[in-house]
């Protein structure tokens, strides 16, 4: 069963990479990199926040997540059920919710932030009064990032580990990595025509958030 289309796995992968590069960047003081991650980061988040509506079925919001009563429900029963249903759990949907605030909080902050040396964020020039304040706030947000990260990356082990399913290979070629029979669902692939306008619509939204810094003011 095909689960994730292309673009939301090429946005999956993208956003690793970038917020890797972007904690790797800023710890080695490479500011001019950790910047250009950010803004990838940026671009990708409003590219999924996008795709959120319009991309495969089981990337919609209105897919896959459910109002807290069915959260509830669902771990009442967890682990028990015979088939489960294709795409994010309800409790795999909030953790997608929280890593996409998280980084998206992280990119925006970071973009209005300086290191009261040399570097000044594309968008600080925009909050001179308060970019101080949003460089404190960015810098507090990396816990809870490294924070959702561990947690994250705990629930693959544990499907990989416990209930023998491949997130990560799932997220390669998109398709369930389940035994047969043991999960039933909407056909998560898209036509050739859908894809290539999710490709594009990655590519812009990228491209538009690394024009950010033509926005500061010239000295």
């Amino acid at each position: 069963m095909r689960v994730w289309d292309l673009p939301l796995r090429l946005f999956h992968w993208g956003l690793m990479i970038s917020v890797v590069g972007a904690v790797a960047s800023s710890k080695v003081g490479a500011m001019t990199v950790h910047e250009r991650f950010g803004l990838t980061v940026m671009g990708l988040v409003l590219f999924r926040v996008i795709w959120g509506f319009f991309g495969g079925y089981h990337a919609r919001f209105s897919h896959f997540v459910k109002a807290p009563q069915a959260v509830l429900a669902w771990l009442r029963t967890a682990g028990s059920e015979p088939v489960r249903a294709a795409g994010h759990s309800p409790v795999g949907a909030y953790a997608v919710l929280a890593l996409l605030a998280i980084v998206g909080y992280m990119a925006t902050t970071g973009s209005m932030s300086n290191d009261d040396i040399l570097f000044d964020g594309p968008l600080a020039h925009l909050v001179p009064e308060y970019t101080k304040a949003i460089s404190e706030l960015h810098h507090d947000g990396q816990l809870v990032l490294f924070a959702l990260v561990v947690m994250h990356l705990g629930a693959i082990i544990f499907y990989k580990r416990v209930k023998k399913r491949g997130l990560t290979a799932a997220m390669v070629h998109g398709r369930a990595t389940d035994a047969p029979g043991t999960i039933a669902g909407p056909d998560g692939g898209i036509t050739v025509p859908h894809m290539v306008a999710g490709l594009v619509l990655l590519a812009a939204c990228i491209g538009v958030c690394h024009l950010l810094p033509l926005l500061r003011p010239g000295f």
